[in-house]
């Protein structure tokens, strides 16, 4: 059996599935501030009935990274960088860094060394940080320096972790690196002290199946291993909600997929029946970083979003102050305007109907049908003006130019608690088909149970020099024959793969070339050689389809 849990802005979601069917499922009050006691609740009203040792795989997604930084409570990080001559590094990143002399340059060659020295005396000053991250500019092709500079900074601090940007990705690009490390270092923390929390709370419901987080890019990681690596777990509730709906519905047709819960409404792009990815990485408060995930876009418009009347025109969100009034609230919601239009039912009508009157007189229900409008037109609008910002951005490859990849959707899957009052009317606006899959209110939990585990790694090698490096593994070594191919590098990076998934218990099956690249080097007017980079990814997707519910409610 595999357990899923969903910490939402609203509610706390788990389900349990086994041989793809849900047979159980819990919805409980997010408890904001105390998150571990709405999953312990999650977790036992999912299991009642069912016995706990029984469960094979726990997976999670949850908003302790991302409220973390939203809401400031991040560590105290000393940044330090390793950025070579005459790279500008003013406003490039969250705080002001330390700069080391040492640098490697760009085919992983070390130029001048990083000294103990400057390390010590850096770290004294900067004594009441939390944590520290390391990055150094070309590190992807040679980690020793950052490495090296670690160990020397571990011992004068007696620190349990410091986070090294070539261990969080291979790839190049310094500043999002940079960005990755320092983020992964304030989150630590607070994603340790949640992480160890969840393992006791399953420990003493007996349960000690591998615990799984879900990452950006929809895959998952064992938990223990995302305790060096906090900054993967950032997105993971929209990025779970894709994958719930590929066990769900998974569209052929070019479709938007909404999942609208109590606070926000969560937008994905499909094409060719698989969701769309960021082309670089994602920004953390407005910060670049190379964290891999999925193209994804928030809004602030959910069932328990606040409506009330400013200079005498409804205004939408994105504040949440409560549940519906219908429910005991104290304000007006969305969820309210469904309930008087007719479109769910549950709480107190009359309370909803008091809610209405609030904002626009005795005709509650005109009153109902324009929240329900003026919500669905702003979610449109989001739409739109997320896929034409897909569509603006540059392209990299000949490929795309010649053969551009145009996005026109002609589906909206809408999943979520409040998904059945406003993707009608989004559809409607939009003037496309749209479907409701069933069991669509608890997709986010579902999507954590059956996301498949996840790893990288990113080969570079240089033929000229005799050498590759693989940035997450802290591996540099002699590249093993003379005659060194693209296919050698694919095969290597394999190989590589499979010792990484090996150590963190995880199936290596399905992998996929995310990037390969080779370039000449060139030395009087002749090849010498050539450099080489291959970055090999077990496939995100999912463990089983969903095909049915044991529950009679989801009938």
């Amino acid at each position: 059996m595999l357990l899923g849990i969903d910490v939402g802005g609203t509610f706390t979601d788990a389900v349990v599935v086994d041989d793809g069917r849900v047979i159980s499922h819990a919805k409980i009050p997010t408890t904001h501030g105390r998150l571990l006691e709405c999953i312990a609740e999650a977790i036992d009203c999912s299991l009642l009935g069912l016995a706990a040792e029984n469960i094979t795989r726990v997976a999670l997604s949850t908003t302790i990274v991302t409220n973390a930084i939203v809401e400031k409570r991040i560590a105290k990080v000393g940044l330090f960088v390793i950025p070579g001559p005459g790279v500008e590094i003013e406003n490039l990143v969250p705080v002001p860094p330390v700069v080391l002399s040492g640098y490697t340059d760009h085919r992983g060659r070390e130029v001048a060394g990083v000294t103990e020295h400057e390390i010590a005396t850096a770290a004294s000053r900067l004594s009441e940080c939390e944590t520290f991250a390391i990055s150094g500019k070309f590190a992807n092709r040679n980690p020793q320096q950052e490495l090296q500079a670690a160990a020397w900074l571990k011992r004068e601090t007696g620190l349990r972790h410091i986070t090294v940007g070539s261990k969080l990705t291979g790839t190049l690009n310094f500043w999002r690196r940079t960005n990755s490390a320092y983020y992964n270092a304030a989150v630590w923390p607070c994603f340790r002290d949640f992480s160890e929390a969840v393992e006791a709370a399953l420990t003493q419901r007996n349960i000690h199946a591998p615990v799984y987080i879900v990452k950006a890019d929809g895959g998952t990681m064992p938990l223990a291993a995302a305790q060096n690596l906090p900054v993967e777990a950032i997105f993971t509730g929209p990025a779970a909600s894709v994958f719930g709906v590929m066990t769900l519905s998974c569209p052929k047709i070019p479709a938007v997929s909404l999942d609208i819960g109590g606070t926000t409404t969560d937008i994905a792009l499909w094409q060719n029946g698989l969701p769309l990815f960021a082309k670089q990485g994602i920004a953390i408060d407005g910060y670049p970083t190379s964290i891999r995930a999925l193209r994804l876009r928030s809004v602030g418009i959910g069932g328990d979003s606040y409506v009330r009347l400013i200079d005498g025109k409804l205004k939408i969100g994105p504040e949440r102050l409560g549940p519906a009034m219908a429910l005991g609230g104290k304000v007006p919601t969305v969820s309210d305007a469904f309930i008087v239009a007719g479109l769910a039912d549950f709480g107190e009508r009359r309370f909803a109907e008091q809610a209405m009157v609030s904002l626009g007189g005795s005709k509650v229900k005109e009153t109902a049908v324009r929240i329900i409008d003026q919500a669905a037109r702003h979610i449109g609008d989001a739409i739109e003006a997320f896929i034409a910002e897909w569509s603006a951005e540059p392209v990299y490859r000949v490929e795309d130019i010649v053969r551009p990849e145009l996005f026109t959707p002609k589906l909206l899957v809408g999943v979520g608690g409040a998904a059945s009052g406003l993707v009608p009317a989004v559809a409607q606006k939009m003037g496309v088909a749209y479907e409701l899959p069933v069991g669509g209110a608890v997709v986010n939990a579902m999507g954590a149970a059956v996301a498949r585990p996840t790893l990288e790694v990113t080969l570079q090698a240089d033929t000229a020099a005799g050498e590759y490096t693989v940035a997450e593994c802290g591996i540099k070594a002699a590249l093993p024959k003379s005659r060194f191919t693209m296919n050698d590098a694919q095969e290597l990076s394999k190989h590589y793969l499979l010792e990484r998934a090996e150590q963190a218990g995880i199936a290596a099956a399905d992998m996929e070339i995310v990037q390969q690249e080779e370039f000449n080097v060139v030395r009087g007017f002749s090849t010498v050689g050539k450099i080489m980079s291959c970055q090999l990814q077990i496939k995100p997707g999912v463990l089983t389809t969903i095909a049915g519910f044991s529950k009679e409610e989801w009938q």
